[in-house]
């Protein structure tokens, strides 16, 4: 019985997260990588990483430099570490634009500096504009914070492939 159950509502879970593809128009002709042609209330798809712990990645550019961001929703804003910070700098293309009080996981309060990168793009071409960067003074994870997810709402995170459907690229 219990058995039976677990199949039929995992049955259903397939049934609902297709139908909510459909509805809201997400391409899945492709399953291991969503493509940019979408359809709806979402125009563009960006693939994410999943680890084995289950955190979401995805690839994102600013100006010519390449790097992982964890895609972290708790986060008010991109977080990039020391390492990706001295790549922007010798490029220029940053500004300091102020400081922010931060909590890290730790626990612990910093003050972090913040500076705006002119581009900022997720995946393959999903433009988001001029973003604001708080950058850690030491190691740490880059993160994808809630203002560059912000500029590209109303967005979806989507688990089963690991994607990210965006609305408002530029």
């Amino acid at each position: 019985m219990t058995q039976s159950l677990c199949s039929s509502l995992k049955r259903l879970q397939v049934g609902l997260a297709a139908c909510l593809l459909v509805v809201f128009g997400i391409s899945t002709a492709n399953a291991e990588i969503p493509g940019p042609a979408v359809t709806g209330l979402f125009q563009f798809g960006v693939p994410l990483e999943q680890s084995n712990s289950g955190s979401l990645t995805v690839t994102a550019n600013l100006g010519a430099v390449e790097a992982e961001f964890l895609l972290d929703t708790g986060a008010n804003m991109v977080t990039v570490n020391r390492d990706l910070f001295r790549q922007l700098k010798r490029q220029g293309a940053t500004e300091k634009v102020g400081q922010v009080g931060a909590r890290l996981a730790s626990g612990k309060l910093e003050l972090l500096d913040v500076y705006q990168v002119e581009h900022f793009s997720l995946g393959d071409g999903c433009e988001l504009g001029p973003v604001q960067v708080a950058v850690l003074k030491s190691g740490g994870r880059n993160l994808l914070g809630m203002n560059a997810l912000q500029s590209a709402a109303p967005f979806a995170i989507y688990t089963s492939p690991p994607a990210l459907a965006l609305s408002n690229c530029l």
